[in-house]
């Protein structure tokens, strides 16, 4: 739950989130140790390595802000589903802020982009930031030991590398 600064609840210590991940529309973010570290963080994700982040378990999620208010926005994630001969496809499912935003079933062990468009009214608005609380759920994750893919003991599912929001035109422009 998102309480009245913008934060998680009070149950989460806000050291464990680092802030809400802050993404002006038309940058490109990079995920892992050098730019975005744990920024916006909120459970389920393993420590940043350099250039990207996976997940470790079967929920995710990461609190993002923008400036306030939002246009219609795309957001791109760049990553890499794990999938193995055991585990042949990942499912995940994104929700935003509670809605069910979109589900992808990647077979493939290579770079996908993921992309959803977000409407403006799905933010929730606190001053001059727009917040978005992403949840991943993931529930086909894998340990690559128990895959005989190597010693990590960390249930996989997607390793995210990049994050960009780009402006789409209002459906009202459109329709002009």
């Amino acid at each position: 739950m998102l309480d009245a600064t913008g934060g998680i609840g009070a149950a989460q210590s806000a050291s464990r989130t680092r802030g809400p991940l802050l993404c002006e529309p038309g940058v490109v973010r990079l995920f892992g140790a050098v730019d975005i570290g744990r920024q916006g963080q909120v459970e389920g994700w393993a420590e940043p390595e350099e250039g990207h982040v996976w997940n470790d378990g079967a929920a995710a999620s990461l609190l993002l802000a923008v400036p306030a208010p939002p246009p219609r926005l795309l957001l791109m994630l760049g990553g890499e589903p794990y999938v193995t001969r055991v585990r042949p496809a990942q499912e995940v499912t994104l929700f935003g802020n509670g809605l069910r935003l979109r589900h992808w079933r990647l077979t493939q062990r290579a770079s996908v982009p993921l992309e959803v468009e977000i409407e403006p009214e799905w933010w929730l608005r606190r001053g001059r930031r727009a917040l978005m609380r992403l949840d991943f759920h993931m529930p086909h994750c894998l340990r690559p030991r128990d895959a005989a893919d190597g010693p990590d003991g960390r249930e996989l599912a997607l390793c995210l590398r990049t994050i960009s929001l780009t402006p789409l035109p209002d459906d009202a422009t459109e329709a002009a």
